[in-house]
């Protein structure tokens, strides 16, 4: 006999797919970390770029202010002591008083070098006129100064003028106390300039009524000019470049006069010559006007 034997097949059931979890409370810190980085790297760079200096377009500019130094207290003992050093008489008396005035101003160096210069047998005599500095220069502590005397030498009766350029050395202390540490060294006197003016002429191209124009305006305004008053000026000058001087002048001539032509004006370089009631004397005036016409002729600008 055949035994069926039938086993019991458990139903298949689909498995389920695992459900994808994603975390996120392990990372936070990380990605917190990671923007904050990533922000404070933005900002850094937009600080950088704002404040970074541009190597092409930026230039260093060094300003450098010169320090304004006092030499009233230098030129004032120079002048002092000039009047004593070039200052004597053939008198022993009066030779030894100068020496001792000296001691106020020498270093005993000085002192004793000076002792030949002016002695009791010299014949003649010395009185200064007048010291004028030329040049101070400021050298740390030290100060060069050039100076110019003019001197009355005096010989029996006979008496000459001299003038004569010297440079000495002043030492000062903090406390602006002075000792000269050099003697008076003769030095070339100053010259004159060799400038010579440039020979100007009028401009070919204004016409000669024009010139006629402005002569006789310029000779009608200098006749009244010495007494007008501002109100006066008012019609021949504009905002005030020529003030009344209110001075008892005569009118003489206009003199010389060059005229240039500039846009929409007219220069003139005139001199203009009046005689003083006063003093009796003639003065040759020179000016260098800027003449404008509207309804009339006017001075604009006066150098």
């Amino acid at each position: 006999m055949k035994i069926k034997i039938e086993r019991n097949q458990k139903e298949k059931t689909p498995k389920k797919k695992k459900e994808r979890v994603v975390s996120v409370g392990k990372h936070r810190k990380m990605v917190l970390a990671l923007w904050l980085l990533l922000s404070c790297s933005i900002a850094f760079g937009i600080y950088k770029n704002f404040t970074a200096i541009d190597q092409h377009t930026t230039h260093e500019k060094v300003v450098v202010k010169e320090k304004v130094v006092n030499t009233s207290g230098v030129e004032s003992f120079t002048k002092d002591f000039v009047k004593e050093y070039f200052s004597w008489k053939n008198n022993k008396e009066v030779i030894e008083k100068r020496m001792s005035t000296l001691g106020q101003y020498l270093t005993e160096e000085g002192l004793a070098l000076s002792q030949d210069m002016v002695r009791a047998d010299i014949p003649t005599s010395s009185e200064v006129q007048s010291v004028k500095i030329l040049d101070v220069e400021k050298h740390s502590e030290e100060f060069t100064v050039s100076f110019l005397v003019e001197q009355k030498i005096m010989e029996r009766k006979k008496a000459q003028a001299i003038s004569s350029a010297y440079r000495l050395t002043i030492f000062e202390d903090e406390n602006g106390n002075h000792v000269i540490t050099s003697l008076p060294t003769m030095i070339a006197k100053p010259d004159k300039s060799k400038y010579e003016a440039n020979q100007v002429e009028s401009d070919s191209e204004i016409d000669a009524e024009t010139t006629e124009e402005i002569t006789e305006f310029l000779e009608t305004f200098f006749k009244l000019y010495p007494t007008a008053s501002e109100k006066e000026l008012e019609y021949y000058v504009e905002n005030n470049v020529i003030q009344p001087i209110n001075k008892n002048l005569k009118f003489v001539e206009i003199t010389n006069p060059i005229y240039f032509e500039t846009k929409d004006s007219v220069r003139v370089k005139v001199i203009v010559k009046y005689l003083d009631d006063v003093e009796k004397v003639t003065h040759d005036f020179q000016y260098n006007l800027l003449l404008s016409k509207g309804e009339n002729w006017k001075i604009t600008n006066c150098e």
